[in-house]
């Protein structure tokens, strides 16, 4: 018996170890493991899902190949009743049905091995539940004054009718002039000091109102103000973007608010989801801020002074628009202010977040980098890198056509060890259903590019087949349901994302330069990283750059053999310490002296610094700053590049297209992104050059590749439009392993009309139709076809000689519209969506006759137009996005209108058969 369970246990081990052990890179590429695969955000609509939906929804992201989910149902965010209104509610958020329905969507994830994040809240960009919070809401900073005649006060204090307030303090201040425009109204945070006298004295009367609210005090000669000072729960107060504080929203600088809201939600799900917690459901989630930004909350005066070294009380009257002391004082002060604010946001509710999920075994993440405005008090001195690093996964997003906040998850992964930099992808607020796998990819390629390695595609809505087609949709984003035209083509764009996704996780990123900017790096919209960071120090072309956070400069940064190395291995050859402005922490400025006295290579900007931020102890730190940095900037080099080439650093990739480069123990791998023909340069020497293709999965050595005088390896790249590849090396130069390219003539045969052309049924079009030529749907003159929305089938038959049939065949298929899939004598060759646009049929052709079929679908934006001119009961289409009859009069996003221009669909090729010679097409 002991025998037997040995023998188990050593089975056991076995197996774990093999399950367990490193993918092989080849392999991993050609296959890509389901835990790298892409994400999809799975929105609800006002609960509007059914076990047969979620059944059909789960099994429709994996088919396609979607690795996870992150569910959102979210509610009272930009509702619009008239033009993009969500279905009735079919259940209540978090009542016992919908508690049902999500505890079954992970019961059938489960059974399909996709991971599960959840949005905890019923709102994006708020963190709320169906519960009224009570004390737990948001708080302001509110104030009164009171213009004081004499020197003796008798007043009754009162609080403001029909909203619940909390003192914080009364004082008394003693001030030069006569203050302006005071009145015992209450008044909100102002935005600039110094509106007001400047004070030379101020009293602390909160200790003298009695239980009743009376104070009774003999103040000393002199002009008086009496400053009151309170918090408010900011109900019924506008929000950030164009949202309103509820009952329900949650005070986010509070930890025990935060830990309240936690147990009432996160608890009953992980409740729900049992032994599935933290298997199949792996994460929790918040979306960027957009919703209240409070100014105060109840532990607020304990939490500056443990972080600011000072009581906050006295300083009080600056955030009411006086001057205390003098001008550069109270600007000090409220840098302190909105600091604390900051880390109260980042700590109390992101890090609180991190904290208790990590408790429960799961995952927190967050999009807490944006979209940010930087002149909203808890965010006006935060550090927008820190808050990132408060998560397991990093998350940024990006929008079609353009504009993209990729920078910041993806640094933030590399400077504090994570291995996964998400982003929410392919959003847009354009018309819906405008999109395609051919659009969206230069979007990917660009996030790849910029370092972002885990997709979550927004979005793919819950639209039970009640609600029609292409049925209910959320107002913004690039939609992926079963309900898109193009859905069941969509899965190569699916593994084109996942195979890129796999190689841009493996090893580490590969960043020749850290910058240090001070301490609130902030990197908004499309700004950073590609040409350094915005200041006074550029980055070179072909380096690539992080940026450090103060915290991870202090405590992850060392340097060794002049290189700044971090605890998970990231090695940066170069530190620039460019400043946002003349500021700087002590602290920070006496690491980087450390650094540079321990052999670190490092830049100096043109900003040296004065002054330390924030009130404690300034003197003797501004003059420890200033003192250090005349050392530093005086001895210091100001050039990088020529930094760079004196330590005999040249670019990491010399060549006309951005990329990126990750390194393992055992290959370099770069993703290059773009459209024609150059001669690419990579700092790699003595490794064979081999071509790795997302969109076909092939593998193949690169073209004739040399040497070059500095020790690089010079390839000759060819890409598509909007092409991409992945140019790796493994293996030493003289093993030539993998077999080259064909060389195509691009005569071949063409293929003329006519064409027979089968239209998918009940969307207006004919059963079949001819083309004497190929042309455009959107232009025939039959409108069933010019307002199709769908697939069609083109069929033609072709010759071939036994030669031809013999060597390298392909499909060169010209322009589609948008999308096609290939058959050739009955064989299904798989689906092309992206230029060069062809298909190999080398597999497939025969001499002599050979049938073939190319299936074309568009988009569903002809079908809406179509409809729009259309009583309701004769249109084919049913959606919740408004459909108008004459032109349009709302934003794209809100409506299809009958005038609006039709989408080019079809295919309009030219459509030949090409031959090639020499070689064979990969493997």
């Amino acid at each position: 018996m002991k025998a037997r369970l040995s023998f188990l246990a050593i089975l056991l081990l076995a197996v774990s170890a093999l399950l367990s052990a490193p993918i092989d890179l080849e392999q991993g590429f050609r296959r890509v493991p389901h835990a790298d695969k892409p994400w999809v955000y799975w929105w609800w609509l006002n609960g509007n899902v059914t076990e047969e939906s979620i059944t059909r929804d789960l099994e429709a992201m994996k088919r396609v190949g979607a690795g996870g989910l992150l569910m959102f149902d979210a509610r009272g965010y930009h509702d619009d009743p008239e033009h993009v209104p969500a279905p009735p509610s079919r259940m209540d958020f978090m009542g016992p049905k919908w508690r049902r329905m999500m505890k079954f969507s992970l019961e059938k994830a489960a059974e399909l091995d996709l991971k599960v994040s959840v949005n905890l809240s019923m709102c994006a960009g708020a963190l709320k539940g169906p519960w009224d919070v009570g004390e737990d809401a948001p708080k302001k900073l509110v104030w009164a004054a009171t213009e004081l005649r004499g020197t003796k006060i008798d007043l009754s204090l009162t609080t403001p009718e029909g909203r619940h307030m909390e003192g914080i303090a009364v004082l008394a201040v003693r001030h030069d002039g006569e203050a302006a425009g005071l009145s015992d109204e209450w008044k909100e945070l102002e935005a600039k000091a110094g509106l007001q006298p400047a004070i030379t004295e101020v009293l602390d009367l909160t200790a003298r109102v009695d239980a009743s609210g009376r104070l009774v005090f003999k103040l000393p000669e002199g002009r008086w103000t009496l400053l009151r000072f309170g918090y408010a729960t900011m109900v019924g107060d506008p929000a950030h973007h164009g949202q309103f504080v509820t009952s329900e929203d949650v005070d986010v600088l509070d930890p025990e608010a935060v830990e309240r809201h936690f147990n009432r939600m996160g608890r009953a799900l992980l409740e729900d989801a049992g032994l599935l917690a933290g298997k199949t459901l792996t994460h929790f989630y918040s979306v960027s801020w957009e919703g209240a930004i409070p100014t105060w909350t109840r532990v607020f005066e304990r939490e500056f002074a443990n972080r600011r070294g000072y009581a906050i009380r006295r300083w009080l009257p600056v955030l009411a628009g006086f001057t205390v002391k003098n001008a550069e004082e109270s600007q000090r002060f409220r840098r302190d202010y909105y600091r604390t604010l900051g880390d109260c946001f980042r700590d109390n509710f992101y890090g609180k977040l991190h904290e208790l999920c990590r408790r429960a075994g799961l995952q927190w993440h967050a999009e807490s980098g944006g979209p940010w405005r930087l002149n909203l008090p808890s965010f006006a001195e935060a550090d927008q890198l820190a808050f990132l690093a408060r998560t397991d996964m990093p998350q940024g997003e990006f929008w079609w056509p353009r504009r993209s906040l990729n920078f910041p998850p993806a640094m933030t992964a590399h400077v504090y060890g994570k291995r996964l930099a998400a982003a929410e992808a392919f959003t847009h607020m354009q018309p819906h259903w405008a999109v395609y796998p051919a659009n969206l990819k230069p979007r990917a390629d660009a996030a790849f590019c910029d370092g972002i390695n885990h997709l979550i595609w927004h979005t793919f809505t819950a639209s039970p087949p009640e609600l029609g087609l292409p049925g209910g949709e959320y107002f913004a984003g690039s939609h992926i349901n079963p309900n898109v035209t193009w859905f069941p083509q969509a899965g190569p764009f699916f593994d084109y994302l996942g195979r890129s996704q796999f190689l841009l996780r493996q090893g580490r990123f590969v960043a020749d330069v850290c910058f240090y900017l001070g301490d609130k790096p902030y990197l908004h919209w499309d700004q950073g990283g590609g040409g350094g960071p915005a200041g006074t120090v550029k980055l070179p072309a072909g380096h690539k750059c992080d940026v450090l956070t103060t915290e991870a400069l202090l405590e992850r940064v060392s340097v060794k053999d002049g290189d700044l190395i971090l605890p998970d291995g990231m090695r940066y050859r170069a530190l620039v310490v460019d400043l946002a402005d003349e500021i700087v922490t002590l602290p920070a400025l006496q690491k980087i002296a450390a650094l540079t006295k321990g052999g670190a290579r490092v830049v100096f900007g043109r900003r040296q610094p004065r002054r330390t931020p924030g009130l404690s102890g300034r003197s003797d730190r501004d003059a420890e700053v200033v003192r250090l940095a005349e050392k530093l900037w005086s001895g210091g080099k100001t050039n990088l590049e020529e930094l760079l080439q004196t330590a005999a650093i040249p670019p990491d990739f010399s060549g006309p297209w951005p990329f990126t480069h990750r390194r393992t123990d055992v290959a370099d791998i770069y993703f290059v992104a773009g459209t024609g023909e150059a001669e690419c340069v990579f700092r790699v020497a003595g490794r064979q050059p081999e071509l790795w293709d997302p969109v076909t999965g092939r593998v193949r050595n690169a073209g004739p590749w040399r040497a070059t005088d500095d020790g690089r390896i010079l390839v000759p790249l060819r890409l598509p439009e909007n092409g991409s590849i992945f140019v790796v090396f493994r293996r030493a130069a003289r093993k030539q392993r993998l077999v080259a390219e064909p060389r195509w003539e691009k005569a071949g045969l063409q293929l003329a009309g006519p064409w027979r052309v089968d239209f998918e049924v009940g969307r207006g079009a004919p059963k079949e139709a001819e083309f004497a030529e190929l042309s455009a749907w959107n232009k025939h003159a039959n409108p069933g076809i010019r307002h199709f929305s769908g697939e069609a089938t083109y069929r033609k038959s072709f010759e071939l000689t036994r030669a031809q049939a013999q060597g390298p065949v392909r499909l060169q298929l010209g322009e589609v519209k948008y999308i096609a899939r290939v058959r050739l004598n009955g064989r299904d060759l798989g689906v092309v969506w992206t230029a060069p646009w062809s298909m190999e049929l080398t597999s497939a052709v025969k001499s002599g006759s050979n049938e073939l079929e190319i299936v074309v679908v568009n988009t569903w934006a002809n079908r809406l137009i179509g409809d729009a001119a259309l009583p309701k009961e004769e249109r084919i289409t049913r959606t919740n996005v408004a459909l108008e009859p004459g032109k349009r009069r709302l934003r794209g996003f809100q409506s299809y209108a009958a005038s609006d221009e039709l989408m080019p669909s079809g295919l309009l090729g030219p459509v030949r058969v090409e031959f090639g010679s020499g070689g064979v097409s990969g493997r």
